[in-house]
């Protein structure tokens, strides 16, 4: 599976986020809420959030970057192809990635048990 992160791999329209909230599931971390939703296409996509809580522009660029990352090395433990957003907390920018990624790859089991009804 590729290591990469193209345009078609992002969500972008104003309707997909709100699919998303309005039916996706949920998982509450410490360091970031993930939003998840089958998406029926044959490949996953995601976006990444950061309010101002997070910070300056600089931490908020930097924790979405980092959840990019996240997104783009662990696209083979996404059993079947999703849309997820990933927000933000101010805590990850304190937190080392090792432990982004311990809790990232908890939220994706959980997202791959917990899969709510798509469109």
């Amino acid at each position: 599976m590729s290591e990469t992160y193209g345009p078609r791999e992002r969500i972008r329209k104003k309707k997909d986020f709100a699919g998303l909230y309005e039916s996706g599931g949920c998982y509450r971390g410490k360091f970031f809420n993930l939003i998840f939703r089958p998406n029926g296409l044959d490949f996953s996509r995601m976006s990444a959030v950061a309010s101002r809580k997070v910070g300056d522009a600089v931490r908020r660029n930097k924790a979405r970057r980092r959840a990019r990352e996240l997104f783009r090395r662990n696209k083979a433990l996404l059993t079947i192809p999703m849309d997820i957003l990933v927000i933000a907390k101010a805590r990850a920018n304190g937190a080392a990635f090792g432990e982004l990624r311990e809790q990232y790859q908890a939220a994706l089991l959980y997202a791959a048990r917990c899969r709510p009804l798509s469109d």
